[in-house]
């Protein structure tokens, strides 16, 4: 695109402005809840709440963080009575842990079970140093499927199925209804997605994604992580930039409407295949939200197409779940 760097910045700023605050969809209270994110480097923070809405029974919780680079999870515990909430810094919980993301879910108060209780809710609040910005964003919540007060763990693996039937179904398509042209630089607005496996802790998971225009085109990137990852959306593919969309799509040139300087297009994620070292599944079970960082920041829960029925925290085998 053939603007003057000095125009693009007022263009990137003034979207920095009108960018939401971080909001989300509805979400029903359950029995575990995903954290996407966890940042505890020097100079980062995250809060994480969990709240139990019972107004009658206590619980405790059982935390998971999940290391970014090994996949390992560390264990910590915390006992909600009836109506209570609480609150801490990731890095008081999870010593050992720098960056990766956290699930917690349900135990029974008298027993180790993990237990049907649909009655957590949760939110984090992360400031990330490493690019001035934050961002507020609800936990993933799931409902355990075996009936009030049952144990879930009903293969008894130790994991926690995301299966339908101990806890609700992971989505088959991962749709993100809107991202701006990226324009690469220091100082710059961009959108980065944050990346969680569910296939277990030994495996490479690929991604597909179809990325759309503001025109109805259609391009295809494939992109792959362990465990969990947070990456720029240009890291993945140049389609996502300003420039490719602007100068060589057949793109809108009515949109955005009211300001058409900025291209825009939205895209969906498709598992292809995990794989381990033994063991190849093809349309493995994932997450994926996307983070905009900027002058204002913002996330919010992705909006999902289908069911999946294979997802699982975490199996250590090489064969998964």
């Amino acid at each position: 695109m053939n603007l003057p760097l000095k125009v693009l910045f007022t263009v990137v700023s003034l979207i920095g402005v009108l960018l939401p605050a971080a909001h989300s969809e509805r979400n029903d209270p359950g029995s575990l809840l995903i954290f996407p994110e966890f940042d505890s480097r020097p100079g980062s923070y995250t809060f994480l709440t969990v709240t139990n809405v019972n107004p009658d029974e206590g619980i405790r919780v059982h935390f998971n963080w999940v290391d970014e680079e090994s996949c390992l999870k560390t264990d910590a515990w915390q006992t909600l009575t009836p109506l209570d909430t609480i609150t801490f810094l990731s890095s008081s919980a999870s010593p050992n842990e720098n960056r990766g993301y956290c699930f917690a879910y349900a135990r029974g108060m008298a027993s180790p079970s993990a237990t049907d209780f649909d009655y957590l809710i949760g939110t984090e609040l992360t400031f990330d140093g490493w690019t001035s910005s934050e961002y507020q964003v609800n936990a993933l919540v799931y409902e355990g499927q075996t009936g009030e007060g049952n144990p879930t763990d009903l293969n008894g693996d130790g994991n926690a199925d995301l299966d339908g039937v101990e806890y609700g179904t992971t989505p088959d398509l991962i749709a993100i209804p809107r991202f701006f042209g990226q324009i690469p630089g220091q100082g710059m607005p961009r959108a980065e997605l944050i990346f969680i496996g569910l296939t277990g802790t030994k495996f490479n998971t690929s991604a597909n994604f179809l990325i759309y225009n503001d025109n109805e085109e259609v391009f295809s990137a494939q992109h792959s992580f362990d465990c969990w990852e947070r990456v720029s959306l240009l890291d993945i593919s140049g389609v996502f930039s300003q420039s490719f969309l602007y100068n060589s799509t057949n793109h809108d040139p009515n949109e955005v409407q009211g300001f058409p300087l900025m291209e825009t297009g939205w895209f969906q994620i498709d598992g292809s295949v995990a794989s381990s070292t033994t063991t190849s599944i093809t349309n493995p079970a994932m997450l994926a939200i996307m983070v905009e960082v900027g002058r204002l920041s913002s996330a919010s829960l992705p909006f999902t197409i289908g069911e999946q029925f294979n997802g699982s925290l975490l199996p250590k085998t090489l064969s998964g779940n």
